[in-house]
Parts: structure tokens; sequence; C-alpha cells
């Protein structure tokens, strides 16, 4: 019996003494599950501002482009005129080499010199603008392409386009005025500078980027289907072109 007893006794320590050795956790700490949290919601806050950086790059990017692609077509632009111009002065000289020496023209008969209808229109298509007509559109480009000053070029074309409404930039004036407000999302006020563009200068070469750039606005007016009918119309109207590939691209991500 004692021999028992003792047994029971000598297992009654070894069992208190491996208690004793077992390690001893709290059931309430939560330490490490608080770190990990706290080590995914930085990863987190440094994903997420490495995002707002790309789309801050984005859209500086995006900007560049555009002014590239602008000062690009204001360089064909102003090449245009200046063929133009050339080809009017070798036709008046062919006109002149053309008319009899010792004969005189019903011009002449009239006491005044005539050119032909179709020489007069070409002159007229290829009249230079005047030295403030010039310089005021200049201005307002330069604020756009080499100051950068955004808001001051914004004034700088609508006072052009009233100044001159007649001046052979002022498609180009409203395009450039709605470009600036579409980059600022005035969008109301963007649409309605180059609906101008689309509907009262069907010659413009800004006439298909002014289409692409109401898709645009359409679209994040959140209206797809006039985004749509914007983007197939530049498709219909202007294929294999920059703009065309472009409204493609856009009709693509709808």
């Amino acid at each position: 019996m004692k021999f028992k007893l003792a047994a029971i006794s000598m297992a009654a320590v070894l069992s208190t003494s491996s208690w004793a050795q077992a390690p001893v956790t709290s059931v309430g700490s939560s330490g490490s599950v608080n770190d990990r949290l706290a080590e995914l919601e930085r990863a987190f806050s440094a994903r997420s501002q490495a995002q707002i950086d790309q789309q801050r790059q984005l859209n500086a990017m995006q900007q560049e482009v555009s002014e590239l692609r602008g000062l690009l077509e204001e360089q064909s632009y102003r090449l245009e005129q200046v063929i133009e111009r050339q080809r009017t002065l070798l036709m008046a000289q062919q006109d002149a080499a053309d008319k009899p020496q010792n004969a005189p023209s019903a011009a002449a008969q009239s006491g005044g010199e005539q050119t032909s209808a179709q020489t007069r229109q070409s002159k007229e298509s290829a009249t230079p603008a005047s030295g403030d007509e010039q310089a005021a559109y200049d201005n307002a480009v330069n604020l756009v392409l080499q100051d950068k000053d955004y808001d001051a070029a914004i004034p700088a074309f609508a006072r052009f386009i009233t100044q001159y409404p007649q001046s052979s930039y002022v498609p180009n004036a409203h395009y450039w005025l709605g470009q600036l407000l579409f980059t600022q999302k005035r969008f109301d006020q963007a649409k309605a500078q180059f609906a101008r563009v689309v509907e009262a200068y069907q010659d413009s070469n800004k006439r298909a980027d002014s289409l692409l750039k109401l898709g645009l606005i359409a679209r994040e007016q959140g209206d797809k289907d006039q985004a749509r009918q914007y983007f197939d119309q530049v498709l219909k109207e202007y294929g294999n072109t920059g703009a065309a590939r472009l409204a493609q691209e856009n009709i693509n991500g709808l």
C-alpha cells in the first residue's frame, strides 16, 4: 500500500514538473497579428501611392503628347498656307505669261487688270493674316506650347476669336480653347468649342480631332451611346487617320 501511494505521489510530481517546463502563451496576446496587419497596411499604402504617382505621370504624358500633336498640326497648317500662297503666285505669273502681248485684254480696256475667278478665289483663301492678327494668335499658342500658362491661354484664344472672327485661324482657336477646357475637366464648355469646329468648319484639319474629343467628353459624362456615335463618325469620315485609330481604341474600351 505504501508502495502504491509512493508511485502515485511520484507521478504527480513528474506531471507537475512537465507543466512547469511547458511554454506559457497568453490566449489574449495578438502582437504578431497586429504586426502583420500593420505590414499589410503599409504595403497597401505604398501601392496606392505608387498608383497615384503613375496616374500623375500618365496625365503629364498625355498632356505633353497633346501639346506635341497640336504643335505638329500647327506647323502643318502654316506650311499648307505657305504652299497655297506660292501656288497662287505661280498661277498669277502663268496667267500673265499666257496673255497676248499685243492685244489689250478686256480688263485693260475697262481700265483695270482682272484675274480669273479661280485665281481670285485662291488669293482670297490664301490671304495672309495681318500683323496684329498673326501676333495675337501666335501669342495664344505660345502661352500653351512655350509658357505652359494654360490659365492665361484660355482668355487669349477667346479674345482672338472675338477680335478676328473671319480669321483662317478661328477653327484652330476654337479647338485649342476646347482642348484647354477639356484638360481642366470643364466638359460642357469644352463641348461647345469642339462642336463649333465640327458644325461650322467642315474643311478644318481640326474637325476629326474635335469629333474624337466630343466622344471622349460623352464617355466622361457617362453617355456611352453618344460616345460610340461620335467615335463611329470619326471612323466613317476620317478612316486611316490618327483620330480614327484612337476612336477605334476607345470603342474597344467601351
